[in-house]
C-alpha cells in the first residue's frame, strides 16, 4: 500500500511539472500575425525578392529594414512552399491539416513562421509549433537577429543575438546540442535564396544587379 501511495504521489507530482511547464511556455498565436500582404502575393515570390533587393541596393530608400523585413518573409514562404509543403496556405479558403500547418506529425506539429521587426530594428524569426498529444501544448520560439546592410558588397547578413522561447532567454548551447542531433545539411538546403548558416547562426542575402 506504501508503494502504491508512493506512485500516485509521484505521478501527481508529475503531472503538476506538465502543467506548470504548459503554462509557462503556452503562447496561443492564430493567423492574424502573418504578414498578410505577402501571402497575398501572386506573382513569382523570388523574382518580387529580387525586385524589392533592387530597389534597396540601387535607389534611396528611407524604410531599409522594412525592405529587409518583406524579402525575409517572402523567403519564408517560397522555401515552406518550394521545399516543405506545397499546399501550405493558412490564410487561404482552404481548411486542411496540409493548407494550415507547415508540418504536421502524429507528435508534434508546426504551424507559422514569420518576421518581423523589433521596436530597435532587430528582425524577429517567430516559429509558432506544439503538440496535440496528451494535454497539448503551442509555444513560440523567438529569435532575434541583428542585421547588416552592405550597400557596397550588395548584401545583407542576419546574425543571431539571443532567442527565446516563449519570454524565457535561452541559451545558445540549447541550440548546439539540438542541431548536433539533426541534419544541418538538409534544413540549410531547404532555403530557396541566400546562404543559411546553423553552425554560425547566420543567414546572407547576396544581389547582384547585373543579372
Amino acid at each position: 500500500m506504501k508503494v502504491l501511495k508512493g506512485l500516485i504521489v509521484v505521478l501527481v507530482l508529475l503531472v503538476v511539472l506538465v502543467l506548470v511547464a504548459k503554462s509557462i511556455i503556452q503562447v496561443d498565436v492564430s493567423e492574424d500575425v502573418l504578414p498578410t500582404s505577402v501571402y497575398e502575393e501572386d506573382t513569382d515570390l523570388l523574382t518580387l525578392v529580387n525586385t524589392k533587393l533592387l530597389g534597396l541596393f540601387t535607389t534611396t530608400v528611407t524604410s531599409e529594414y522594412t525592405i529587409v523585413e518583406e524579402v525575409v518573409n517572402l523567403i519564408i514562404i517560397d522555401s515552406i512552399r518550394d521545399n516543405v509543403n506545397s499546399d501550405y496556405d493558412p490564410l487561404g479558403d482552404c481548411d486542411t491539416t496540409d493548407c494550415n500547418f507547415i508540418i504536421y506529425d502524429e507528435n508534434y506539429y508546426v504551424n507559422y513562421i514569420w518576421a518581423e521587426l523589433s521596436d530597435d530594428d532587430q528582425l524577429i524569426i517567430h516559429v509558432s509549433l506544439g503538440s496535440e498529444r496528451s494535454i497539448g501544448v503551442n509555444t513560440t520560439f523567438d529569435f532575434y537577429f541583428d542585421i547588416d546592410i552592405d550597400y557596397l558588397g550588395f548584401g545583407i547578413e542576419l546574425t543571431l543575438d539571443t532567442y527565446y522561447i516563449s519570454d524565457k532567454n535561452l541559451s545558445t548551447d540549447i541550440l548546439d546540442k539540438i542541431f548536433s542531433n539533426l541534419d544541418i545539411d538538409e534544413i540549410e538546403s531547404q532555403v530557396s535564396k541566400g546562404e543559411l548558416d546553423l553552425e554560425e547562426y547566420s543567414y546572407k542575402i547576396s544581389f547582384n544587379p547585373l543579372s
